[in-house]
């Protein structure tokens, strides 16, 4: 959560998180590596420009970190985002291409807290990937609901459409899920699972460092409700307030999504709120600590129990030590990336069913897309068990499923929904497009005082011809 104000006054004594972003962000300051003269760096690579971002400044900031400047509609100005290469990455090597890593800060941090204040340089140093660090100030790495107006700040549209797109134009990367991770810290860590949850066709694995994991935790949702006014916004600016918009804060909330993370390689880390040695001269530890026990581990924990209910795979690291300090998030850094170079070596395939629920009125995802009902409120459209062979659907109003070219064009295919029988055909493409009878169209939000809801399950099964 890290939060930092633009102004210190004299007054009554900061809340713990407050002074913990100041803090932290003194420490990054402190520990910046220096810029290397001109002549030591390498060229700088080219600039293809992506739909939605261009590169229009690029600064050498060690031999092995290049800063990137980029221009976007999904903010009012250009956003810094840094690039660190792997040791052995060659700008001239047409047939080496690398993973990626991509890093959120958490709140109120910068492009460069990874490489600064966690020593990413040094933890990276055998590590065979490409890390990415963008910019995300105190936005919760998501598109800001504004009262209902949208528009800038647009993290997620940034890092989902334009930052990936971008590096893979401009960069020797595979390119493809099975070689693409995220992590994040503290509100980053946030920010990684939801972007993961939300998006598990772009990443095969995820990492939460004692991350801000389940904004139904009250102090948590207090915290996120109140961080745009670090960037002089108005309270509730991401979400909206939570009484009249509960289902967006739950469509964007990692324990609420955890289903859509059971085809991640995911890993989870708290500390406890008990000082290690490594943290005990460090000023931050006495704010650190209460963040780490009475915000992080609690949330930490509901997701991970919300996981093994849903019986989701992951590794859970609670430390019998640590508080919300750079030793914590270093530690689990240098515990997360063995891993990470594991999972891109067996070059993952997609998986052959998965589960996956949205509030989104249209979404893809493996290949598959929905668009639901133009009527219907802003609620949850859950898939289930979706496979070639079918799936299971929860919504309302009538719902059309499309899905991957898996089908012989043209070619007619027989499709139950609950037992009676339809025959489609596939167009040009070998798509089908199925729709789903879910009864009438909610007109209330999902999860407001006296909603008026009703949600219906279907169950579609295809029957190859």
């Amino acid at each position: 959560m890290n939060i930092i104000p633009r102004m210190i006054r004299c007054g009554p004594a900061r809340p713990p998180m407050v002074t913990l972003g100041i803090a932290l962000s003194m420490t990054a300051a402190l520990v910046t590596a220096p810029v290397s003269v001109a002549e030591d760096l390498p060229a700088t690579p080219g600039t293809t420009p992506v739909p939605g971002a261009t590169i229009i400044g690029e600064q050498w900031l060690t031999q092995r970190t290049l800063e990137l400047t980029v221009a976007t509609p999904s903010f009012t100005t250009p956003v810094k985002v840094e690039v660190m290469l792997p040791n052995g990455y060659a700008a001239t090597a047409e047939d080496q291409d690398w993973p990626v890593t991509y890093y959120t800060h958490g709140t109120n941090g910068s492009q460069a807290l990874f490489r600064t204040a966690y020593r990413g340089e040094e933890l990276t140093a055998s590590y065979p990937s490409i890390v990415v660090s963008p910019a995300g100030h105190s936005g919760y790495w998501s598109d800001w609901n504004n009262n209902g107006a949208g528009g800038p700040p647009m993290y997620e549209t940034f890092v989902i459409e334009q930052l990936i797109p971008l590096i893979d134009a401009n960069f020797h990367t595979k390119g493809d899920r099975p070689h693409r991770a995220i992590l994040g810290d503290s509100m980053g860590g946030y920010g990684a699972l939801m972007l993961a949850a939300r998006h598990p066709d772009l990443f095969v694995a995820g990492t939460s460092l004692s991350g801000a994991v389940d904004t139904n935790w009250a102090p948590g949702s207090v915290v996120s409700s109140a961080s745009p006014a670090i960037d002089l916004a108005l309270p509730d600016s991401i979400y909206g307030p939570r009484p009249t918009n509960e289902v967006i804060w739950r469509g964007h909330n990692p324990t609420d999504l955890a289903a859509n993370l059971g085809n991640l390689d995911l890993q989870v880390y708290t500390g406890n709120g008990i000082p290690g040695v490594q943290e005990l001269g460090n000023p931050l530890t006495p704010y650190g600590c209460p963040i780490e026990s009475g915000v992080i581990y609690p949330e930490t924990q509901n997701l991970h129990k919300t996981l093994i209910g849903l019986g989701v795979q992951h590794k859970f690291s609670a430390y019998n030590w640590g508080c919300h300090t750079p030793e914590m998030f270093q530690q689990q850094i240098a515990d997360t990336l063995p891993r990470f170079a594991e999972v891109f070596a067996r070059n993952l395939p997609a998986p052959a069913s998965f589960d996956y629920s949205s509030i989104e009125p249209s979404f893809n995802v493996f290949g598959w897309s929905a668009i639901a009902d133009p009527n219907r409120a802003t609620e949850f459209l859950d898939l289930r068990d979706v496979s070639t062979a079918g799936f299971t659907i929860t919504g309302s109003g009538l719902t059309r499923i499309t899905t991957p070219p898996i089908f012989s064009g043209n070619r007619p295919v027989t499709v139950l929904i609950n037992g009676a029988a339809t025959t489609l055909r596939a167009d040009s493409t070998g798509r089908i497009t199925i729709a789903v009878d879910l009864g009438r169209a909610d007109h209330d939000q999902q999860f407001t005082l006296d909603a008026d809801t009703s949600l219906r399950t279907s169950v579609v099964s295809i029957l190859r011809r």
